[in-house]
């Protein structure tokens, strides 16, 4: 087997036996690759545990964060625990490495105000009209619902029905959940079905909510990345950090800041632990503390 042969196998263990999502997978593929310097001749045996640690000291010094070097540590631990299962090596040169410490990053936050002015732009930011109301309906779900970018732009046709104010959600390791959908996104949603039913798309799309002439069948995830800088351009919003993932907070937080159980949050998220989910409740703690140290009468006397 050549490296190629055995990082699909590993790959396909991952996602088989660990229920990896595909974006993990990916990720991963990315650090193993960067360690073996792209060649797909790679001699696995040649890695020692030197080796992973000037890698790793490299990336420090160009300034990786802790979060991404850990990650990258995890990535290695698993494989060469692999491939040493797998006699593929004689020795697991990474059984000493130790995971930097690093403080989870709070989420970036959007206001109810900065979602209403991107709903607005998103019905007239594009010059194609069908264009306008894909782009919409594709925003009203994701901040309607709170799903995974992944999860919206691959959404099947089957997810929806009209006459339901749920829909089916296949998420992370293929774990399916059910989803409500907010009014407003449920009719943005069947106005979208009324001109997408009217479009000629490929086989391969006919059966995705967001069909798109690629191999994908869908929309892609960097498609609607730049979707949302364009609205956002749009919008005025030029200086926030917007991306579905800071949309998907806003869900969570404006959730959570009307009172919404935390419980109930990490179902809708499909988050499976709940310390996850808890990372917004620090987000509401910094709110309430701006508030009153800008807002309260003795907050400034010294």
């Amino acid at each position: 087997m050549n490296i190629c042969d055995k990082l699909d196998y590993f790959f396909e263990t991952l996602i088989s036996e660990k229920d990896f999502s595909l974006n993990s997978v990916d990720a991963y593929k990315r650090d193993l690759m960067q360690l073996f310097k792209n060649d797909l001749n790679f001699d696995l045996t040649v890695i020692n545990e030197n080796y992973v640690v000037e890698n790793l000291n490299s990336l420090k010094e160009k300034q990786t964060s802790n979060r991404s070097i850990a990650r990258k540590i995890s990535c290695y631990k698993n494989f060469f625990k692999f491939a040493l299962e797998e006699n593929w090596i004689n020795n697991n040169p990474c059984v000493k490495l130790k995971t930097p410490k690093y403080v989870n990053k709070l989420p970036e936050t959007l206001s109810i105000n900065d979602i209403n002015l991107l709903l607005k732009s998103s019905k007239i930011a594009d010059s194609k009209d069908i264009n306008n109301i894909r782009n919409n309906t594709l925003l009203e779900l994701i901040y309607g619902t709170g799903l995974r970018v992944s999860e919206l732009v691959s959404m099947p046709l089957s997810a929806i029905n009209k006459n339901s104010e749920i829909i089916l959600i296949k998420g992370k390791g293929k774990k399916e959940r059910l989803v409500p959908i907010s009014s407003s996104a449920r009719n943005a949603t069947i106005n979208w079905l009324f001109f997408r039913d009217k479009m000629k798309t490929k086989e391969n799309a006919k059966k995705y909510l967001f069909p798109a002439n690629s191999n994908l069948g869908h929309i892609s995830r960097v498609q609607f990345f730049n979707i949302l800088k364009k609205i956002s351009r749009h919008a005025g919003l030029i200086n926030k950090k917007i991306s579905p993932h800071v949309i998907r907070h806003a869900f969570a937080t404006h959730l959570l800041s009307n009172g919404a159980d935390l419980r109930i949050i990490q179902s809708l998220l499909g988050h499976s632990d709940i310390a996850t989910t808890q990372i917004y409740t620090h987000v509401l703690e910094d709110q309430k503390k701006s508030l009153v140290m800008n807002f309260h009468p003795f907050a400034k006397i010294k």
